[in-house]
């Protein structure tokens, strides 16, 4: 991070000229996991049963600051203000009491600064405290304690009774405290008037440290659930050892999560649901923080599948033809071999192969697709039979994960027109009697739609929190970016196989992929699982609700609107879905391969990327991408 290392380096320059370092603490030492600090009141008032209790501790600091100055004080204290705040239930060192315990949830260190403290330390300075803020002086030295921090001072304006703002006063003590000349003397804060320039007044040295920018607008203050999800959000951008990927996994893929499932859970135990089934991969993280963290009494269960899986199962003599189409579905490019490497299918040796036109290495084009097409039915015998073994294999899937006749059952997914719970239904019809009730993050029409077509009982999040028609537009058609926050640590299950009542999982594999893909998996999903465990330390003790519409929000600004920097990083993923992968062909987010490297390429899976990518281009004075042929040669 250039900010925070130009930061590092003025500290370090400025360090040897000094013998005490001074650090402000809120907003600079520490932050505060709340987008305005009158949050904090609204969540008291919500504690308290007060609905007016913002207004009410507004006021009273007010007053307080009224008496301070008929009384020629310098600073007000916590118990000035609720001296200022009558209750009929609890007194003011009661209400004070409370407020400090709040305060400490949601104040986090800032390793940002904390990193400057140690360096201070490290160099053998004096290091201080030095806060403006009515709050006492032992709550500041119980916070530092918490955070395993030793200052060897801690001025409070409270205690002190008198401030940096004002006219700088507080200097004046500290270098009395320090018995130190104020050119001796550096001090760190986030405010111009009262860190820097009534500093330099007072002859110390300042250094301003900067915030870095947060991803989203402000928020009303009485949106508690909102502000404290803006300020979990923002808190990442702290942590500069974070990479790219679990950024966005903590800024984006977190909330989301975290907000899909608390809908989910609320949702099952509204429409009587006996079992949560998250389906794989997409319900990877979504189980296993409904395991870690519960908050429903419906339990939830990780079911290996796909629409595939599922698919196979259902397949039979008699619906054979009507599902061919499927089995070729997104295979533009992709290789014979590669065609029934995805169903988990082993093709006929290469003579047999001869004798009909093909090879394992036919790629699926406009010029090949019918006699492929003619093929598949031929296959028709061996494809039946691997179907079969799927649909034994998904039964005792079924048995295993304990659901029996006449559940109702959530069948969880991303989205987006219910296919695979389409599939699934059809699967399991004969072998289970299920009542299912599908779960999705976006649809691609009105879920009434879906079910005046197929049937099927389904909902979506971005129907509860009310996602105009424009917005789920635009999330259906940037949807491959929204699925990067969706993954699970193992390749998708394409079938099932039973050796000796053993069951097995067949994988697919990303063909044609030549960076670590693994990788950035994981460190979305390490971004994704801090995120929630940091979210769930915090709102769960203080009773806060699971914000739902902030994380759609962000995530509809990062995947239909997204930043230059965003469009670059994920627009160069390619073959991230293993079904339609092949090795000489590449379909990217928003890129194209350095130089024509492939013949094969398609570069707009994500179109509002695609769109900043030509955009980008054109600034940097190259050509306009065009889009490319899509079949540039055809096998010899």
């Amino acid at each position: 991070m250039a900010r925070h290392s130009q930061l590092m380096k003025d500290f370090c320059s400025l360090l040897p000229m000094v013998d005490a370092v001074s650090f402000d603490v809120f907003d600079t030492l520490f932050v505060r996991l709340l987008d305005d600090p009158k949050a904090l009141f609204s969540l008291m008032g919500q504690q308290l049963a007060e609905p007016n209790f913002l207004e009410q501790r507004v006021e009273a600091q007010t007053l307080g600051f009224e008496a301070m100055h008929r009384d020629g004080r310098g600073e007000i204290t916590l118990e000035d203000i609720y001296n200022n705040l009558p209750h009929p239930r609890y007194d003011a060192a009661t209400l004070g009491a409370q407020e400090q315990q709040l305060e400490g949830a949601v104040i986090r260190l800032n390793p940002e600064v904390a990193a400057l403290f140690i360096e201070a330390r490290r160099a053998g300075k004096t290091v201080v405290l030095t806060s403006d803020m009515y709050l006492p002086q032992s709550f500041f030295m119980e916070l530092v304690k918490r955070y395993g921090l030793e200052p060897d001072h801690c001025l409070v304006s409270s205690a002190c009774n008198c401030t940096k703002r004002d006219d700088g006063a507080l200097f004046d003590v500290l270098k009395q405290r320090l018995g130190l000349d104020g050119t001796r003397i550096l001090h760190v804060g986030d405010n111009p008037l009262g860190d820097v320039r009534r500093a330099q007044e007072k002859g110390l040295r300042a250094l301003h440290y900067q915030p870095p920018k947060a991803i989203h607008a402000p928020i009303a203050i009485e949106h508690v659930s909102t502000q404290f999800c803006a300020g979990l959000i923002r808190y990442r951008a702290y942590h500069r050892d974070l990479n790219r990927w679990a950024g966005l996994g903590w800024e984006y893929g977190g909330p989301l999560l975290h907000g899909f499932l608390d809908w989910i859970q609320e949702q099952a135990v509204l429409d009587q649901i006996d079992r949560i089934l998250f389906i794989s991969r997409d319900g990877f993280l979504l189980q296993q923080t409904h395991q870690n963290y519960p908050h429903s009494e419906v339990p939830g269960l990780y079911m290996r599948g796909s629409r595939v899986a599922f698919t196979l199962a259902a397949l039979d003599e008699r619906n054979f033809i009507e599902n061919a189409p499927f089995l070729l579905s997104g295979s533009d490019n992709i290789t014979l071999q590669d065609l029934f490497d995805r169903i988990a299918v082993e093709l006929p040796d290469t003579a047999t192969l001869e004798d009909l036109g093909l090879q394992p290495s036919t790629r699926l084009h406009d010029g090949t697709r019918q006699l492929i097409s003619q093929f598949l039915i031929v296959m028709r015998h061996r494809i039946l039979q691997a179907a079969r073994q799927t649909r034994r294999g998904l039964h005792q899937h079924l048995l295993e994960l304990g659901l029996k006749d006449g559940m109702r059952v959530a069948f969880v997914d991303v989205g987006w027109s219910g296919t695979t719970q389409h599939a699934f239904e059809r699967a399991v019809s004969g072998l289970m009697s299920l009542e299912v009730e599908g779960y999705y993050l976006g649809l691609s029409e009105p879920s009434t739609a879906i079910k005046r077509k197929t049937g099927m009982n389904v909902k979506a999040l971005t129907e509860s929190i009310l996602l105009d028609r424009t917005q789920q537009a635009e999330l259906y058609e940037n949807r491959a970016v929204a699925e990067l926050f969706f993954s699970a640590p193992h390749p998708t299950t394409i079938g099932y196989s039973t050796q000796q009542n053993t069951l097995r999982f067949l994988e697919d594999v990303e063909r044609g992929v030549d960076y670590d893909l693994s990788a950035i998996v994981d460190a979305i999903n390490a971004g994704i699982i801090e995120y929630i465990q940091h979210a769930e330390q915090t709102i769960r003790p203080l009773r806060i609700p699971v914000e739902r519409k902030l994380p759609m929000s962000n995530l509809l600004q990062l995947v239909a609107h997204p930043a230059p920097e965003q469009a670059t990083l994920i627009g160069e993923l390619y073959n991230w879905d293993a079904w339609a992968s092949t090795k000489h062909y590449r379909i990217y987010f928003a890129g194209r391969p350095s130089a024509n490297a492939y013949l094969y390429y398609k570069p707009d899976l994500w179109p509002a990327g695609w769109r900043v990518a030509q955009r980008l281009s054109v600034a940097n004075g190259s050509t306009k991408l065009d889009e490319p042929s899509l079949n540039k040669a055809h096998d010899r």
